[in-house]
């Protein structure tokens, strides 16, 4: 990968801080001048060869990173409040040359007043002021949404997003959000699976929304991925074909156009479930599965009516009695249920 520019990064943060004031009525007075944060040799290492491997914004201020440095990977966020590490990462000080090369490649949006921005950056520059070494950290990253760096060693690169997924749900189990702690223990099971079958970015955009319903719709998407499974795996039975079950999907859509119903593919996945599972989805729901009903058919078709009526917006689905659901244990019933039908298809983890 090619090295950064150290003063094309440390002049794209600060013209940005030049943009963003003067984007309010308030320039800054040294805007366009000569300005770098400073670091040590170390922190200029870092921003020369450091590597974005994998980026996930949230919004022009919540941004998770992660940068590639020797044998060891960073990630950095904004706008989160990681209360208790993930049991995978350590946590490491913001470096002058780390927070240079975040803030030049994610550009999150300051939380600062631009006079508080101002009181920052107008403070000095190469042209104006004797000795000038740079302007400290501390004080350019107090602009910006609090911003926390953590690291690991020798991670794979497609394990990225479940770390992000990690880092997300730390910050979701702050006490003013809904996500409760039981809920917040049930989900970390998802980071035992592979990050080939989980939509770990989708999840992660999912438990920063304020809606319940988003986190219930990325775990659905989960099972979604699973609905070829038992028509394809009987299909190449009947062919006597030997060769992964996804892959011939794909080749299914692709080339006939052909894709499975939705509810009754998701009535053919739960015959995997765990019937403790199916259970706790009807109860979660305001519900109870008849004794002379069939469970996983039952579950599939409240389950994918409640799809519809968070995706659709027809009268008819408006009907769909929301209140009454209790958010955190349908989401813990419907993790449980990835978990546990994933882990039957594929053989165990």
């Amino acid at each position: 990968m090619p090295s950064r520019n150290m003063i094309a990064a440390n002049t794209a943060v600060f013209r940005s801080l030049d943009e963003y004031c003067m984007n309010r009525a308030e320039p800054i007075s040294n805007a366009g001048q000569p300005r770098w944060i400073s670091t040590t040799s170390s922190g200029r290492q870092f921003l020369i060869n450091a590597t974005l491997v994998k980026d996930l914004s949230i919004s022009a201020s919540v941004k998770v990173a992660r940068f590639d440095y020797s044998n060891r990977a960073f990630f950095v966020t904004s706008g989160l409040d990681v209360l208790e590490v993930p049991a995978a990462l350590q946590a490491e000080d913001l470096d002058g040359g780390l927070l240079t090369a975040f803030l030049s490649e994610l550009a999150p949006n300051p939380a600062a007043l631009p006079a508080q921005i101002r009181n920052v950056v107008e403070v000095a520059d190469r042209t104006s002021t004797p000795g000038y070494d740079g302007h400290d950290p501390t004080s350019v990253s107090s602009l910006y949404p609090k911003i926390q760096v953590f690291s690991v060693t020798d991670l794979l690169e497609e394990e990225s997003f479940k770390i992000f997924f990690l880092i997300c749900l730390s910050d979701r189990r702050r006490a003013d959000q809904w996500i409760d702690g039981q809920l917040a223990k049930m989900l970390n099971i998802i980071t035992e699976m592979s990050p080939a079958s989980i939509p770990f970015e989708i999840l992660c955009r999912s438990i920063l929304d304020m809606d319940p319903g988003a986190l219930f719709l990325a775990l659905y998407r989960c099972l979604e991925a699973l609905y070829a499974h038992t028509q394809t795996q009987r299909l190449m039975t009947v062919l006597g074909m030997a060769r992964p079950w996804a892959e011939m999907a794909q080749t299914l859509e692709a080339t006939l156009g052909w894709y499975p119903r939705e509810e009754p593919s998701l009535e053919a996945l739960l015959r995997c479930a765990v019937p403790g599972d199916l259970q706790a989805v009807a109860s979660a729901l305001d519900d109870k599965i008849p004794d002379n009903a069939r469970a996983e058919a039952h579950a599939a078709r409240k389950i994918y009516q409640l799809r519809n009526a968070l995706v659709h917006y027809r009268p008819f689905h408006q009907k769909f009695p929301l209140k009454q659901i209790d958010w955190n244990r349908l989401c813990e019933a419907m993790a449980l249920l990835v978990f546990h039908v994933y882990g039957e298809i594929n053989g165990g983890w």
